[in-house]
């Protein structure tokens, strides 16, 4: 029988403490290696969101930078040849 919810977020109260107590048994009837590999896994999906999120950060600091140093070097050849062209103007 289908259950109607005010919104997806929503869990009944009574469903709620069923599913907190199943994991509750879940957890306590785990050995010592079960919990080890648990954080472990914890532990090496963290690493990797991590580094995710940093590659993610030095890729878009690579474009930025690529940008910022075409925009430089136009910049610094509009300013050499202005220089160029106004030297040779004053001989």
């Amino acid at each position: 029988m289908m259950k109607t919810v005010a919104n997806e977020t929503y869990i009944p109260s009574d469903d709620m403490s069923r599913i907190r107590q199943r994991l509750i048994n879940q957890i306590e009837s785990m050995n010592d290696a079960d919990l080890r590999t648990a954080a472990k896994s914890e532990a090496d999906l963290r690493a990797f969101v991590s580094d995710l999120f940093k590659s993610i950060a030095k890729l878009f600091g690579y474009f930025v930078g690529e940008v910022i140093g075409f925009g430089r070097d136009i910049v610094r050849s509009i300013r050499d040849g202005w220089s160029e062209g106004f030297n040779a103007g004053l001989r």
